[in-house]
């Protein structure tokens, strides 16, 4: 089974993660998308994410209706900090017949070679890159373990921040088309990022 691991801190998941998300598993033949909220990053300290139950129940809620997509809570159970190869292995004994195409952003490939045994991951799973304005990466500037692991993707680039969208319902302002209703649903009715009076009145959907 060819298998889709997209990680985040989805703080909140967005409608560009779905569609990204959606790019990959219909591009690449991946049978399953498997959306996995970071626990304990090593790139963020606790203080900067939303608590982790909730940003997993967002995950949840943004890809309810999604028979293709499941959310795992895998960095949930493994050491801290929560490093990729880490996630991998425990990914591995969950699905030990699995092939794994890691997602990942063009920003997070200039990155990459900071991460934790990254030639390790490079043997493990296929890159699967995505672009972010202002990260153009080309195969020929990539360190030579890379060389034949990545894959990158014709997607257009979706211009939207998590942290763009954590400001505009703190301010009170409509995020119609951001986040996906049940997402925002699940916003307002836990009172996530400091208040959400009008930010639900460009969505169709009120919360419960």
């Amino acid at each position: 089974m060819n298998v889709g691991i997209f990680g985040g801190s989805f703080d909140p998941p967005h409608t560009a993660h779905s569609r990204i998300a959606e790019f990959a598993r219909s591009n690449f033949g991946l049978e399953l998308i498997l959306w996995v909220p970071a626990y304990d990053p090593p790139h963020k300290s606790q203080n900067q994410l939303t608590r982790y139950q909730n940003r997993l129940g967002m995950v949840r809620a943004a890809t309810a209706d999604q028979g293709s997509f499941r959310v795992s809570d895998i960095e949930s159970t493994i050491e801290r900090p929560t490093y990729t190869v880490r996630m991998l292995d425990a990914l591995r004994e969950r699905y030990p017949d699995a092939e794994f195409y890691l997602i990942l952003g063009s920003d997070s490939l200039k990155q990459f070679h900071t991460w934790l045994q990254p030639d390790v991951i490079a043997q493990r799973v296929q890159l699967l890159v995505y672009p972010r304005a202002g990260h153009l990466v080309v195969e020929t500037d990539l360190p030579e373990f890379l060389h034949g692991r990545v894959q990158f993707m014709e997607a257009p680039e979706i211009a939207i921040s998590a942290e763009h969208i954590r400001s505009r319902i703190s301010g009170g302002q409509p995020v119609r088309h951001l986040v996906s209703d049940d997402v925002l649903s699940y916003i307002i009715k836990h009172r996530l990022y400091g208040g959400c009076n009008n930010c639900r009145e460009s969505n169709t959907k009120s919360a419960p």
